[in-house]
């Protein structure tokens, strides 16, 4: 499955949540490399942020 192909699979999906939908329609109308790096900044934000949620000795563990 190619890459845009995904996308509107999860953007069709009515699992997806319309915070999703919205912020993956308005990264694809970025410059793709500030896209992904946003995205990642968003996603290292988030992972810290749930590991201070979690008891001790959770966090980064599967």
């Amino acid at each position: 499955m190619t890459s845009a192909e995904r996308i509107q699979q999860v953007l069709d999906s009515p699992s997806t949540s319309y915070w999703l939908k919205n912020a993956l329609r308005a990264l694809l109308e970025r410059d793709a490399v500030d896209a992904t790096r946003d995205a990642e900044l968003l996603v290292e934000l988030m992972v810290a942020r749930l590991n201070e949620m979690l008891p001790q000795g959770r966090s980064g563990q599967a």
